[in-house]
């Protein structure tokens, strides 16, 4: 029997999903190639945004707990990568991938974001010996080391916070005046003694041989300079993966999809949620609640 619902990603906003769309009755299956535990979420040192938890929680277990639920509530767990999707003369539905073939009457698309590159000079050389996207995942390789993070946003905030235990020293190099991340984030940074900022520059090229070993960034009126560093580990926001809805017409030129206020993106049965579509609000509870929103639309006009 063909699944009611198939749901592609196994982060926050695909669990939540999953969660609504199995509560209300229907046959659900999510598809994920990384076990559906919550997707980039389980590298994220500590969630201090997500409602419930005013110590806040880790991403290791605040992900793992959403996707128990999900498939306590019924949700279907299928291994894999979906390739390709593509409407059926019937009306449905069908996704290719690894697992083979599925025919579906609905399709929650939410298959997040990676991190944006900088694509400097170096950065590819350095990528695993230098150049990092994750601090939760690579900060022990740096201890006692000095580092340097690019971008000033909640990402780069909240990991700085995380390294800053671990390093010898921070060096944040940000856009304008003062980093865009929340005021209370940017207080607990600012009261960190190894923390320095490096306002009005962009990092423009990674020095050294085999591993970093210095930085070079750019500051607004062309200036030129360097820092000593042996890693950076970078934080300039996110590239939606909607590759899979190429063909569709749904993606606009910035990789985001266009939604309606129940996140369908135009097509009978066929929906976006996440970071992937536009006006997200790139946070965990509004990734959450774009799940929900396309879960109870789809289960209200069944």
């Amino acid at each position: 029997m063909n699944p009611d619902v198939v749901i592609v990603g196994g982060g926050i906003a695909g669990l939540t999903a999953g969660i609504f769309a199995s509560r209300a009755g229907l046959n659900v299956t999510l598809i994920d190639n990384q076990g559906a535990s919550g997707g980039v979420l389980i590298n994220v040192d500590s969630v201090q945004n997500f409602p419930g938890f005013p110590d806040g929680i880790t991403g290791f277990e605040l992900g793992p707990a959403v996707a128990a639920q999900a498939m306590a509530a019924g949700t279907n767990l299928q291994f894999g990568t979906v390739n390709s999707i593509s409407a059926c003369e019937s009306g449905n539905w069908q996704l290719d991938g690894d697992f083979g073939i599925l025919e579906t009457e609905n399709v929650i698309i939410a298959t997040g974001s990676q991190p944006r590159k900088l694509g400097i000079a170096g950065e590819e050389k350095f990528h695993g010996h230098g150049v990092s996207y994750c601090a939760t995942c690579d900060g022990d390789f740096f201890r006692d080391e000095h580092i340097v993070i690019a971008g000033g946003g909640d990402a780069a905030l909240d990991e700085a916070l995380v390294l800053s235990d671990i390093v010898d020293s921070i060096a944040i190099i940000h856009r304008g005046e003062k980093p865009t991340g929340s005021v209370a984030t940017l207080e607990k940074v600012r009261n960190c003694p190894n923390i320095t900022f490096q306002p009005n520059a962009e990092v423009s090229e990674l020095i050294g041989e085999s591993e970093i070993q210095s930085v070079r960034f750019q500051v607004d009126g062309g200036r030129s300079e360097l820092i000593d560093a042996s890693g950076i580990f970078v934080y300039v926001g996110v590239d939606p993966q909607t590759g899979i809805l190429d063909g569709l017409g749904a993606v606009d030129p910035q990789g985001h999809v266009r939604v309606d206020l129940n996140m369908c993106v135009g097509q009978k049965g066929l929906y976006a949620v996440g970071d992937i579509r536009q006006g997200t609000t790139g946070m965990l509870l509004g990734s959450a609640a774009d799940g929900m929103t396309a879960a109870v639309h789809i289960a209200s006009h069944r």
